[in-house]
């Protein structure tokens, strides 16, 4: 490994002030015996408990800390963008401060030097989640594949690396509705997996609400593809067809039958079929619209309130990568 290669190792927080701590020790125990020039690139995402405290009093001890605080709580993708914004690596290291153990980085690191610029962390299993969890998993990246064509394995984490020229792309990437593990296959390097097992050091893992996760599914989906606002289009085209084949319909009985029954049943049944079709269609072409809008709207990602670095840092201070 060259020497004067720069480790960059990036995780977002939120509420994490009883982990923080082990994990920072952690980590840097890994990076200090593995890499000569290294930086912990810690992203608050707008925690209100004392996460950022611990982290100011470890900075004055620990070398190579940057905790960059974000003005709020912004999505995890937000979050995410403003790490990959802010590493200065040669290589960037993602990864969770609560599931991933940081004894795999240096394995990761000399797969991405071995010729890869994205090594994925695919986990061993699933066991960690529930029955639903694994199930709303499998669904999404099924309609994932046949929607947007990203084939995605399930098992695949957000534990990656990246080498800083996959960085230099994906920062240059500003959508608003953005989804990680589509970015990565978007810029299409060359990529490979090292498999793990996920740790827990809380015990258990952070649960997302589960409509915001399925309004998250929809979202990503529809911005990514248009087979849907596509099969919307041609399910009005074919319901409008109906309905002009029932206009005649109507007009034949009217001209050549007597006595004809009012039909309340089947023109009601009709009506209703017509209603959800029209709705249905309705709410498509709404999330393609609100990705729209969402596109739209000028202004950063994300707002930086406070930045702080430890007083050690590496020796390479002066070698940065400035995108």
């Amino acid at each position: 490994m060259n020497q004067n290669m720069i480790i960059s190792v990036a995780t977002v927080i939120f509420n994490d002030s009883s982990i923080i701590h082990s994990y920072i020790d952690e980590t840097l125990e890994v990076l200090t015996n593995s890499f000569t020039n290294y930086e912990l690139v810690i992203i608050d995402n707008g925690s209100n408990d004392d996460s950022t405290y611990i982290i100011k009093e470890l900075q004055s001890s620990h070398p190579n800390i940057r905790l960059i605080s974000l003005s709020k709580k912004y999505d995890d993708e937000f979050a995410t963008a403003a790490a990959l914004d802010n590493c200065i690596g040669d290589a960037v290291v993602l990864m969770d401060t609560n599931c991933d153990p940081p004894s795999l980085i240096p394995l990761l690191i000399d797969k991405c030097l071995s010729g890869y610029d994205l090594v994925i962390a695919e986990r061993n299993n699933r066991d960690d989640e529930s029955f639903l969890e694994k199930i709303s998993a499998k669904v999404f990246y099924k309609l994932s594949n046949i929607l947007t064509g990203y084939d995605i394995n399930p098992n695949y984490s957000d534990y990656v690396v990246f080498s800083r020229k996959m960085v230099n792309s994906l920062v240059q990437i500003r959508d608003r509705s953005r989804y990680l593990k589509y970015l990565k296959l978007e810029v299409g390097y060359k990529h490979a997996t090292v498999k793990y097992n996920r740790i827990l050091r809380t015990g258990k893992r952070k649960k997302k609400n589960f409509l915001y996760s399925v309004s998250f599914a929809l979202e990503v989906i529809c911005t990514n593809s248009d087979k849907l606002l596509r099969f919307a289009s041609f399910t009005g085209l074919i319901t409008s067809f109906i309905n002009l084949m029932y206009v005649f319909y109507v007009l034949l009985i009217a001209l050549f039958k007597k006595n004809v029954a009012e039909g309340w049943t089947s023109s009601s049944l009709f009506n209703s079929v017509m209603f959800f079709l029209m709705f249905m269609i309705m709410t498509v072409i709404s999330f393609y619209i609100s990705s729209v809008l969402r596109e739209t709207k000028k202004g950063p990602l994300y707002y930086i309130t406070d930045e702080t670095t430890s007083s050690v840092i590496y020796k390479s201070i002066d070698k940065k990568n400035v995108v």
